[in-house]
């Protein structure tokens, strides 16, 4: 019998992917699952020797909708669940808690947050409670709204399990989109489907903190790229003029119950938009 779940992980071959894979080869489920990596650096082969595990090669700069979308095209499960490789579930019941609605068919697609350990430094904690990826140290809920049925409208590219009857009517990701913003575009298609996505908080995974302040500039003149994209695409900012009001509920979180992280948290959100807009700049050179 074939896998019913296939978690597919597009990767850098960091070295946070092997302890990942050995938590997601641990999970309680009564079910077969398969993991499909997708590595654009060779891999520790000899860490994978595994059945369950299978690896499909692609070269770097492909952007990140056509790395999602080769490991849908190479999985066999019915149930596809995404996951990046600088994340760690926080138990063994992970996989069962993200796809238990969609087994049993109440749900077509689901999704959780990622959170971030606070502690490691007034910077770094400054940056995790930003709320990204995923809602950060700050929390899914506060960046995003979710209503009295669990309903959102916004979709973790990290954590996440959806049908696959429903990727092949929306049509997967669209590759359009290498800096970023796929899974944005991916939950306006779902919305615009009339297709629910559900936020099961239990299903929440740990991620790594994003370290030094050159990384942080990086990371966010790619999201400014990736803004850029998503604009051109979609001619509207609905969900970029969101962030603003994400802004205002972060600050006023922050200030509520972290007070002494709220000038770290100001410093670091105005470099963030600062940021975003050179990359905006340099989207096209």
């Amino acid at each position: 019998m074939g896998p019913k779940v296939s978690i597919i992980i597009p990767t850098l071959g960091r070295e946070t992917l092997y302890p990942l894979i050995d938590n997601v080869l641990k999970q309680e489920v009564p079910f077969p699952f398969e993991i499909i990596l997708i590595p654009q650096v060779k891999l520790k082969e000899e860490l994978l020797q595994d059945e369950r595990v299978r690896y499909f090669y692609e070269p770097l700069g492909k952007g990140f909708a056509y790395y999602r979308n080769r490991g849908i095209k190479e999985s066999r499960g019915e149930t596809l669940v995404f996951i990046d490789d600088d994340e760690m579930p926080m138990n063994y019941q992970w996989i069962r808690q993200i796809t238990d609605p969609l087994v049993k068919g109440e749900e077509d697609v689901v999704t959780a947050g990622v959170t971030i350990k606070l502690g490691q430094g007034y910077v770094t904690d400054s940056i995790s409670l930003l709320g990204f990826p995923g809602g950060g140290a700050i929390g899914f809920k506060t960046m995003w709204h979710v209503d009295e049925n669990n309903n959102t409208e916004h979709l973790c590219s990290g954590n996440f399990a959806i049908s696959r009857k429903t990727l092949n009517e929306i049509n997967n990701f669209s590759n359009e989109y290498r800096h970023g913003k796929e899974d944005v575009h991916l939950a306006d298609k779902l919305i615009g489907n009339k297709i629910n996505i559900k936020y099961i908080e239990e299903a929440t995974v740990y991620h790594i903190a994003r370290k030094g302040f050159v990384n942080f500039i990086k990371w966010n003149m790619l999201r400014g790229k990736a803004s850029k994209e998503y604009l051109a695409i979609n001619k509207g900012g609905g969900k970029i003029m969101n962030r603003f009001a994400s802004s205002g509920k972060i600050l006023k979180n922050v200030a509520k119950t972290r007070t002494r992280y709220l000038p770290g948290v100001c410093i670091m959100m105005f470099n963030q938009y600062l940021w975003e807009f050179i990359g905006t700049l340099k989207a096209d050179q």
